[in-house]
């Protein structure tokens, strides 16, 4: 079903629906209005209330089993709240008491009389709520249909018109990349991968590592030319992810909803691309492809292609089978013994160091450590994180969760002549110094000298020790993975863990991480990293950049050379080149324009774009990895940051970064790209107490840039990196464009309701709190107040007398004639007859307290417990308890052998051993990436009863994967009791009275932004 059709039964089923819960309110309104106006009339107590009990029986059609001379007891069940019939039992079992029994109070009669009027009212309010549940729906159907320039107010219009040029431009941006070819010198590029790859690199185990990944691409090929690759199982896993991938408009969306109810129709769908998989030789695109500009939440324009139905599941088919492939032979390449290199500094078993320190200590484990971690982190969440490992693996997107863009700087520096390439920045020739004046490039090289000369007598020494002491029981998968399968498909082969002695491995059934979870993953990484190195080390440098319009700007010459030099046939070649070379033509341009041929290029949110990116960006990775001899380049899709405690490691990398940049004939993005260097200065050590650990303070100068790497902020969002504390801070001035941006947004839904609400929510919620990044310990108790405080800025900015719930309550009042709203009835689910409206605060609060409040103390107690475990393991040594009996040199003995090794020795492994003491450093790694717990609110057991039942009820119905459980419980408590005490419950509107599932789907679908 369509999206215009499904509005259109929508807007039917509402219609009908108002028409008959009207016909039910008149009803009961007329006999409300009749037995309270009999009920007044009497002056008797007791006949008063039979009266009202009698009225209420009928108002709610409570039914009566017959009796003779009378009505009989009530038929439980017979109405839609057994609450009341309860209620109405128990009044009249007390009133035949009150017949004869004195003792029962005039008050207490009263009080009967409150509770069955109290219940008349209630449902008069339902009836209203209902009512105006069901208007708004309608409200929201209209405005859905009504383009928002046609009655926007001068403002409005203005802004449009600023918008139609922004749109206009970008596209003319885009065409320009587009369909101007760009080629690039396809033996310089097979050049290049013969030396990264090949004996020139000087690893001769890549060699055979890249022969096995070839082989691998022949075998898979030929699995892809058995017959029968559609079936039932396949096209359902392939089509809920082309539904998950952003690629298709809502009615296609719907239209493949109604296939997977069907299997008569996947049984003809995979007949027929069965027979197009076996013909791939001969595949084409069969006419032109329309595309189509949309608006992002962000304010960029993104432009993507609308295939026909089939064309779109076939292609989703090819582009996952080949990404899962992808994933598994680059992990094998990356797991292939030699041919990548290690995080970890090489230490044999019979390095001196090591010898001397299971001497002293006992045998010593690589894993757990703070090496182990880190490597294992980049295999299971960074390395190639766009290529999913199954076809079943996928984070659906939530709509928000993107990152900003953020304003282009006044004045940039060049870096690199291939920068002169991006039609973006091009024209910035200088950036700003922190001292508030522009460097120019000639004088950087004589500006790092001076700093160089001025810092490094303060300079801490780059190799500060590491501890070790009696090892503690590795973690990671069972002896029963230990060895590879011998009988599970290749193409299968990474659902099987890699063992490893140097790092830890993680289940293959870990949940997949989100594109925004791994983004918010890393900058927590970014900042515990930080905080370790320069506390450790004294020295940290972080570049990052992205690439300029990757996916528009990709040579389709690049594509072919590495797709080629990994292995595949021609026939495979031939098919990715006529995907790439698609016949293009916007929609807005009528039927009679010009369709033209792609040169340049993937197109967005594609499987198959992801493909040709990925194995690219491979080259990249394994280039840093080599150039750096084991630093890990942390990439999502070709956003990618790279730091080290190494200066001079940053260097290597970013120069090879550039050379991959200039050879595969992509450029970066300026106004994306920056360094950050943060050092710090140890005091003076304590020379009267060795177990003091030494204390050190931030630089007050900016850090000695190498002029090599990029100048510029490192930014993400709405953050950016203080160049001296290396801190991550909320950009206030980037906050400010973005509320302007709302502003405009949400004036273009201001004819709806549920438009405003659920452009807010998007905006508002998902989108500044993602941007804002999540608060985890290293980023500390400050940057959840700095949240807060933002927050209330931008309701402050948006509602300068009021706030979004007063402005809300005070367009409903203006439209429908409602006073008196409850704040709950704003906040509660649309499955209750709430509106949904999203309490940003709510979240923060509940994590506030649980935060560190200062991340770097941990690592103060760190440096405290690293000296009593060396004063521990001393007594154990002094004492003859240091079990040798694993260790690799049993007989080894050093000359020193009965004076206990130095501190300074000791700890100089700090991240490289496994170590059992409380608070190592494995233990502070862990905590400061440590994301906050929910405090929920103290409530009593009837409470927590009651409120387990909601969560339960709301989780089932359509908003419960939209908010938590802690969320829901909070909104209960703070709303609940005005909440009951007006509709008598948490349900605003009774279940059945109006269409809320089709309304929680419709609102399901994407918002459609201004522009």
């Amino acid at each position: 079903m369509s999206s215009s059709v499904f509005s259109e039964t929508l807007q039917t089923i509402t219609t009908t629906k108002l028409r008959e819960l009207s016909k039910k309110r008149s009803i009961f309104e007329k006999s409300k209005a009749t037995l309270v106006a009999t009920a007044q009339l009497e002056q008797n107590q007791q006949a008063r209330l039979r009266i009202l009990i009698d009225g209420v029986k009928q108002c709610f059609a409570v039914k009566t089993a017959d009796r003779r001379g009378g009505s009989g007891r009530i038929i439980s069940g017979s109405s839609n709240d057994p609450d009341l019939e309860v209620m109405l039992k128990n009044l009249e079992r007390f009133l035949e008491q009150a017949r004869f029994d004195p003792t029962v109070s005039p008050k207490l009669l009263a009080d009967w009389e409150n509770s069955l009027m109290k219940k008349l009212d209630v449902q008069s309010l339902k009836f209203q709520y209902a009512t105006l549940y069901g208007e708004l729906v309608n409200e929201w159907l209209r405005a859905e249909k009504v383009v928002p320039a046609d009655n926007a107010s001068d403002v409005s219009e203005g802004f449009e018109k600023i918008n139609r040029a922004e749109r206009d431009e970008s596209r003319a941006n885009w065409e320009k990349l587009v369909f101007e070819p760009f080629e690039t010198d396809p033996a310089a590029i097979s050049e290049y991968l013969q030396t990264l790859f090949g004996p020139k690199g000087g690893n001769r185990q890549s060699v055979k590592a890249l022969k096995d990944l070839r082989k691998s691409v022949a075998d898979f090929e030929i699995s892809l030319s058995k017959p029968g690759q559609f079936n039932d199982e396949v096209l359902r896993w392939t089509i809920n992810g082309l539904m998950g991938s952003g690629l298709l408009s809502d009615e296609k969306r719907a239209v493949l909803k109604d296939f997977l109810a069907s299997p008569v129709i996947l049984a003809e769908v995979a007949d027929v691309l069965n027979m197009r998989i076996a013909a791939i030789s001969t595949w084409s695109w069969e006419g032109e492809v329309p595309v189509e500009q949309r608006r992002h939440v962000t304010g960029a324009y993104h432009v993507y292609i609308d295939e026909e139905l089939l064309q779109a599941i076939f292609l989703q088919f090819i582009g996952v089978k080949w990404s899962v492939f992808f994933k598994e032979a680059f992990t094998n390449f990356s797991n292939f013994e030699g041919a990548w290199a290690s995080l970890r500094d090489p230490l044999p078993k019979n390095d001196i160091n090591v010898k001397r320190r299971e001497y002293f200590l006992g045998h010593q484990r690589k894993k757990p450590s703070v090496q182990a971690k880190r490597q294992e982190v980049y295999k299971s969440i960074f390395f190639m994180s766009q290529l999913p490992n199954s076809p079943f693996d996928g984070a659906a997107a939530v709509e928000g969760e993107e990152e900003a863009e953020y304003a282009k700087p006044a004045k940039r520096m060049k870096q690199v002549d291939q920068f002169a390439d991006s039609d973006m920045d091009m024209d910035f020739d200088v950036q700003p110094n922190s001292y508030g004046r522009a460097i120019s490039r000639n004088s950087a090289q004589q500006l790092f000298q001076q700093q160089q000369q001025q810092v490094m007598p303060m300079q801490m020494p780059m190799q500060m020790p590491m501890q070790m002491a009696p090892q503690a029981q590795p973690t990671g998968f069972s002896s029963t993975f230990k060895h590879y399968h011998p009988n599970v498909p290749s193409h299968q082969s990474i659902l099987l863990p890699h063992q490893s002695d140097e790092y830890d491995t993680v289940p293959a059934t870990q949940r997949t991480m989100s594109k925004m979870e791994i983004k918010q993953y890393l900058l927590h990484l970014i900042s515990t990293e930080l905080l370790i190195n320069t506390r450790l080390h004294g020295d940290f440098t972080c570049s990052r950049s992205e690439f300029f319009s990757w996916s528009p700007s990709l040579p389709h010459s690049t594509i072919t050379s590495v797709l080629n030099f990994f292995g595949l046939s021609e026939k495979w070649l031939g098919f990715f080149r006529k995907f790439l070379e698609a016949p293009l033509k916007f929609t807005e341009d009528g039927p009679s324009a010009e369709t033209r041929p792609r040169k340049r290029g993937v197109p967005g949110a594609h499987a198959l774009s992801s493909v040709c990116g990925e194995t690219i960006l491979f080259c990249m990775d394994y280039a840093v990895n080599q150039a750096t001899n084991g630093t890990n380049l942390y990439r999502m899709h070709d956003d990618f940051w790279v730091f080290d405690k190494n200066h001079e490691t940053v260097v290597k990398a970013w120069t090879a970064i550039t050379k991959f940049a200039d050879t595969m004939g992509v450029s970066l993005n300026n106004g994306k790209t920056g360094t950050v260097r943060i050092l710090r200065e140890p005091s003076s050590p304590n020379t009267r107490s060795p177990f003091r650990p030494s204390t050190s303070k931030p630089s007050t100068v900016p850090a000695p840039i190498d002029p090599s790497l990029p100048t510029g902020s490192i930014r993400w969002g709405f953050l950016i990196m203080d160049p001296l504390t290396g801190q991550f801070t909320i950009d206030q001035s980037q906050v400010l464009t973005h509320i302007t941006s709302l502003q405009t947004q949400l004036a273009s839904k201001s004819t709806s309701i549920f438009s405003y609400i659920q452009a807010w929510n998007t905006y508002a919620g998902t989108f500044f709190s993602s941007n804002f990044g999540k608060p985890a310990n290293c980023f500390g108790r400050q940057h959840v107040d700095a949240m807060l405080s933002t927050f209330t800025r931008i309701q402050e900015i948006l509602f300068p007398s009021s706030n979004i719930v007063q402005h809300l309550k005070n367009e409903i009042q203006a439209r429908f004639g409602i006073t008196d709203l409850p704040d709950g009835y704003l906040y509660f689910p649309t499955s209750l007859g709430g509106l949904d409206l999203q309490n940003p605060f709510i979240g923060l609060v509940q994590v506030r307290d649980d935060v560190f409040e200062s991340p770097s103390a941990v690592l103060e107690e760190f440096l405290e417990n690293e000296r009593e475990a060396y004063r521990l393991a001393k007594i154990a040594f002094d004492s003859g308890i240091v079990y040798r009996h694993s260790n690799g040199d049993k007989n080894f003995m050093p000359k020193d052998a009965n004076v206990f090794f130095s501190f300074e020795e000791f700890a100089r492994y700090r991240e490289e051993f496994a170590c059992d003491y409380n608070g190592n450093l494995l233990g502070v790694w862990n905590d400061l990436m440590g994301r906050p717990e929910k405090e929920g609110i103290d409530v009593s057991d009837e409470e927590e009863e009651r409120f387990e039942g909601l969560v339960g009820q709301w989780a089932a119905g359509d908003d419960g994967g939209k908010m938590d459980a802690e969320y829901l419980k909070w909104v209960v408590k703070l709303f609940g009791e005005e909440m009951r005490e007006r509709f008598g419950g948490y349900n605003v509107v009774e279940k059945g009275l109006l269409p809320m599932g089709m309304v929680g789907l419709f609102r399901s679908g994407r918002v459609k932004w201004q522009g």
